[in-house]
């Protein structure tokens, strides 16, 4: 996909190709969805400040990390494969357990994770993790950004209580493209 070599400052550029995919079957809108989202994610990371405890140095990857089996994963590891945000190389990790997200800086939670987002949450709140997930309920549960479909394509919706709590700091312009919500989904 072209748009991801496109400049950081070109994310209002990626939402408005976005925008404009109009799939043509069900398995290709699963594929594109998820290669959007990847894309998205991708951008995250150029929009995104963590605070500077957050890395031991200048040039120490970003870890994105998945957790549960999803679509994404495939699409996610291409997007990353080579690229680097300022000094920092991005970097895939599949997860089976959260335990295992100690490095991880941006970490997307499949849906099947539901049952235990809660704890999931909670478990990695102190790490100054950019929580990323797709569940109707991701950002009432303190999750950072959703993705949500609206009209078939992919929207975003940032918990800022939650971004605070972490530590983050995310762009105007990032948060430009999404709705955002307080505590509570409000």
């Amino acid at each position: 996909m072209a748009v991801l070599n496109a400049p950081a400052d070109s994310l209002i550029g990626l939402a408005l190709v976005t925008a404009l995919i109009v799939p043509c079957s069900a398995q290709a809108q699963t594929a594109d969805e998820y290669q959007v989202k990847a894309a998205y994610m991708y951008n995250l990371a150029k929009f995104v400040d963590w605070p500077s405890d957050a890395f031991d140095s200048p040039s120490q990857p970003i870890v994105f990390c998945v957790l549960g089996q999803t679509p994404l994963s495939p699409a996610l590891q291409d997007a990353l494969a080579g690229k680097v945000v300022g000094q920092r190389p991005l970097l895939f990790r599949q997860l089976s357990d959260p335990k295992q997200a100690g490095d991880c800086k941006v970490l997307f939670i499949g849906l099947q994770e539901k049952k235990r987002l809660r704890q999931i949450l909670d478990q990695v709140k102190s790490l100054h993790v950019l929580t990323v997930g797709e569940d109707e309920d991701f950002t009432k549960d303190d999750g950072i950004v959703r993705f949500y479909l609206d009209a078939g394509r992919v929207r975003l919706e940032f918990n800022l209580d939650a971004t605070e709590d972490a530590k983050l700091r995310v762009s105007s312009k990032l948060l430009s493209l999404g709705r955002t919500v307080r505590r509570g989904g409000k």
